[in-house]
């Protein structure tokens, strides 16, 4: 700064300037648009300059007769319209001069010993055509130290200032209130009343007391012209410079810049911890969906579970049947009186399939068959809901919705995770338009019975099994009984057809569930992973993301707390 500082503020200017570079960082890795960070930049690289007071107030409040009159000076021209259409920009020089910025203002150098240590804004009047003017609210006003706003005493405190006076106290300025054209005001108790009325109202709009004075500029001048003590005094500019020298000596001002820098940090700090609280709400939610989903399918591959167990428990019942049966067929056929039915193959084989086997066979067919289409359909339905999920989600942007590398890299994940679903469901309904059951039962009855079933299907192969294990028992008995011809050994023979009948059956029985529940377990564990592998990307994509946010906004927190414990060792 231009000024000597003493060893204590050199410590709080070098922490101001570290921690405010250190916002300005941060901060700019979130997806705040540009302008945003641009105030504070301008801020720090404005932070060694001259305190800068900012003059503002609506056209023919006597902006620029109340400068003319601080400075001693006619320089600024003066009107009843809205005259000042240039910001004009006042500094310090050995000469006057006026120099042309760009196309919206004027610099004007004044030999005024107030200019040594501080720089003056003229500002358009707020509610002029000249109101709109990107110069001031995105340069002066927030850069400025001081604002100085100047309201009228013939229409003090109108609703346009007032809500002027929002926008400035948004941007935590410190401010002064002057009641100028007090000279228009007919006695002492009006000037009180009015003057009430300002103040009450600028503590309300700004939650805390506000300097207000009561001036006239037109006084003023005219006690500059006479060299009158007593006229400036009347003017109310005796208050202004008892104001100047105790309250913005220099110590006071080396406060409030460094105050104001502060604030213009804690502004941006805000925006960004709401931006960040957004930013970490949104990829929450996509935390949500992604573990909802995989929740989904997780209760879908643990129903799907119980229900092939469940299903297979049934199976094992129909083959406890058909050994029951069995038991009682060689129980019945082994009579001496059917001995000569023991050589009939063709009409043992009919009357086993007749009186053991029944529609038992198919049974399991149709069981085998139900379980692959309640895991089809199961996923067919879990999977239509996690797309509809995430077309819903697509719709929805983190932050401030700009085009940054996270956002287009979410949304290929996201697209990516919709796609593989997507696939997934167009393989179900494809499989499932081709007959679903035939390619597991297949595969399983060829595992457990090395019977191709594709064309006689799962009933009739294992008919054919069954019936040749039956057969072939039959057969060894029959030429047991051609070879020997006895009866003595026929209950020794029944019991031994029973039994060999319930072994095999009973390792055929294990063969098909052994071979089905691999098939199906196989066919859902890989559903499964196939799901968990569309997903996987995305959740981890928004993880890294949500503990890089958390991260920064933890970072943010300790910078704001930071900044107002500077702000406190100012006040």
């Amino acid at each position: 700064m231009p000024v000597n500082l003493s060893k204590d503020q050199k410590i709080i200017f070098e922490s101001v300037r570290n921690t405010l570079t250190e916002v300005l960082v941060s901060a700019s890795r979130s997806n705040l648009p540009r302008e945003n960070t641009e105030t504070l930049r301008d801020t720090l690289k404005s932070l060694e300059d001259h305190f800068l007071i900012v003059v503002v107030g609506e056209f023919n409040s006597g902006k620029s007769s109340f400068i003319n009159a601080l400075l001693n000076t006619e320089i600024l021209e003066t009107g009843v319209t809205p005259t000042t259409a240039l910001i004009h920009l006042l500094r310090h020089g050995a000469e006057t001069t006026s120099t042309p910025i760009e196309d919206w203002g004027l610099l004007i150098t004044l030999p005024s010993p107030l200019l040594e240590s501080i720089s003056l804004v003229d500002t358009p009047g707020t509610n002029s055509v000249f109101a709109d003017h990107a110069v001031l609210t995105n340069w002066f006003f927030p850069r400025a130290d001081l604002v100085v706003f100047i309201t009228s005493a013939d229409r003090p405190y109108s609703e346009s200032e007032s809500q002027f006076l929002k926008a400035v106290r948004e941007w935590g300025k410190k401010t002064i209130i002057i009641l100028n054209k007090s000279d228009l005001i007919e006695t002492d108790e009006q000037r009180a009343s009015i003057l009430n009325f300002v103040r009450d109202n600028a503590e309300k709009e700004f939650k805390s007391d506000i300097p207000v004075f009561s001036v006239s500029a037109r006084q003023a001048l005219n006690a500059r012209h006479q060299q009158s003590r007593e006229l400036w005094a009347q003017s109310g500019f005796d208050q202004i410079e008892s104001f100047i020298q105790d309250k913005l000596n220099e110590k006071s001002r080396f406060n409030v810049k460094m105050a104001a820098a502060l604030s213009i940090g804690s502004r941006l700090a805000q925006q960004t911890l709401e931006l960040q609280q957004e930013e970490i709400q949104f990829y929450q939610e996509d935390l949500i969906l992604a573990d909802d989903i995989s929740e989904q399918f997780q209760h879908y591959k643990t129903e799907i579970d119980r229900e092939i167990q469940r299903s297979l428990t049934e199976i094992r019942a129909i083959f406890t049947e058909i050994k029951q049966s069995g038991a009682q067929y060689f129980e019945s056929l082994f009579k001496i009186k059917n001995i000569p039915n023991l050589v009939r193959k063709d009409k043992n084989r009919l009357e086993f399939q007749d009186q053991v086997l029944k529609s038992l066979p198919t049974d399991v067919e149709r069981k085998t068959t139900e379980l692959v289409e309640t895991i089809y359909s199961q996923e067919q339905r879990v999977t239509q809901a996690a797309m509809l999920q995430i077309e819903q989600r697509k719709t929805r942007f983190p932050g401030s919705g700009l085009d940054t590398p996270d956002r287009m890299e979410r949304a290929a994940l996201l697209q990516k995770m919709q796609s593989s679903i997507d696939e997934m469901l167009t393989k179900m309904q494809t499989d499932i338009a081709a007959d679903i059951a035939v390619r597991h039962v297949q595969t399983a009855m060829t595992t457990a019975l090395a019977i191709e079933v594709s064309a006689i299907g799962l009933g009739a192969a294992l008919t054919i099994a069954a019936t040749t294990v039956a057969t072939d028992i039959l057969g060894i008995v029959a030429a047991f009984w051609v070879g020997i011809a006895g009866f003595l050994v026929l209950p020794y023979y029944r019991k031994k057809s029973q039994q060999e009948f319930n072994e095999q059956i009973t390792e055929i029985e294990n063969k098909l569930i052994n071979s089905l529940e691999k098939e199906l377990n196989h066919e859902v564990q890989a559903q499964f992973k196939q799901m968990d592998q569309a997903i996987s990307p995305f959740r981890s994509f928004v993880q890294n993301a949500l503990d890089r946010i958390l991260k920064q906004n933890e970072d943010m927190e300790t910078l704001l707390s930071r900044m107002q414990e500077l702000r406190s060792k100012l006040s």
